[in-house]
């Protein structure tokens, strides 16, 4: 009788969400550009805008009120990786807020690149809040378009 309870029906929904969110998240694994930050609960995460031409990939951070020697960035394999911190704002005692909606504290990008790119020559640049890398697509990453002639 207590199998047909309508509450015991919403002790069940939740993990069924929970399992749809596992498939999701191992589905995306291995997509190019995935977040690989997983379940790690973050206070903020910089956006990114991640783009490609014909010899680069460029990915632009936005990082607001940080400085350059807060900001790590490294590349193994196939993994792009920046992180860094972002330093608190520190409250005024002999201020009344209302509201405080600007983050800080530490954070961390990881994605996976969808191209083999060279590690010698990639560049960053740190520049009014926003972080530029450009990424050298490697010789064999290059594919060079080929001009069919039209008869």
């Amino acid at each position: 009788m207590l199998d047909l309870l309508p509450f015991k029906r919403r002790r069940e929904v939740p993990s069924v969400f929970s399992e749809m969110d596992d498939i999701l998240q191992k589905m995306w694994h291995d997509f190019p550009f995935h977040n690989l930050e997983g379940d790690v609960d973050l206070k903020w995460t910089p956006r990114l805008d991640i783009s490609e031409t014909d010899k680069a990939l460029e990915v632009v951070a936005d990082l607001p009120g940080m400085e350059k020697k807060d900001i790590k960035v490294s590349v193994d394999g196939d993994l792009l990786t920046i992180k860094g911190e972002k330093k608190e704002v520190k409250e005024s005692k002999d201020k009344h807020y209302h509201s405080i909606e600007r983050r800080s504290g530490s954070f961390y990008r990881a994605l996976r690149l969808p191209v083999e790119v060279e590690n010698d020559k990639i560049e960053a640049n740190f520049k009014d809040g926003v972080l530029t890398l450009t990424l050298p697509k490697s010789k064999k990453a290059v594919k060079k378009a080929a001009q069919i002639e039209v008869k």
